[in-house]
């Protein structure tokens, strides 16, 4: 090998370990420490966002959940995006399509599915049986959790996107647990689709 293509190859290589560098270091600089921050990359994400962004984000992670009748922390559940839908009243048929399209989009996601995480947030009545037999049957990783219907609506109601229990609304929580987004009706999967993983590309792993 000559001289010129030795140089070229350490050239090409130092190249390709720098690109590296510069995507992990620009990943943890957008990481929003503080509330500032967080708004800055809200800003920034917000000019390609399809879904409506909620301001303030307001913070869901701290309220009292539960799981088959036992507590559950969303603190303790391994940090990843999710798609939040609280129903009252069983699951209806505006229920189920949204169900639908949110799964069909994390199977979009491909490799990048197991950051993301779908919860039904039940906070109304126990569901009957042969919800339970659907979302069993049609909705296997699907996470069901049950919550206060006061509180939630309260939290909602001091943001840009007051909570609206027949509305159908599907709301992103980020890896920390803040509400940040939410889609209604209106919009279709491939929104959900895109501004996932816009988010997924810009935010690091952890």
């Amino acid at each position: 090998m000559s001289e010129s293509n030795s140089n070229r190859g350490k050239f090409q290589l130092w190249l390709i370990i720098l690109m590296v560098a510069s995507v992990f270091i620009a990943g943890f600089l957008m990481m929003p420490g503080n509330e500032e921050d967080r708004a800055r990359l809200l800003n920034f994400l917000g000019t390609s966002n399809k879904g409506v962004l909620l301001r303030p984000m307001v913070p869901v992670a701290g309220f009292s959940f539960e799981q088959d009748d036992k507590p559950w922390s969303w603190q303790e559940q391994k940090p990843k995006w999710r798609l939040l839908l609280p129903i009252t009243d069983g699951c209806n048929k505006a229920c189920r399509d949204i169900l639908y399209i949110s799964r069909q989009v994390h199977i979009r996601l491909d490799k990048k599915s197991h950051r993301v995480e779908r919860v039904l947030l039940n906070l109304g009545s126990p569901l009957d049986e042969e919800t339970q037999a659907f979302l069993q049957r049609e909705h296997v990783y699907l996470k069901l959790i049950s919550g206060d219907k006061e509180a939630f609506a309260d939290l909602l109601a001091q943001t840009n996107g007051p909570w609206n229990e027949t509305a159908g609304q599907l709301f992103l929580a980020d890896q920390r647990g803040d509400l940040m987004m939410f889609y209604t009706s209106d919009h279709e999967g491939g929104d959900m689709l895109a501004d996932l993983r816009h988010l997924l590309k810009y935010s690091p792993e952890q």
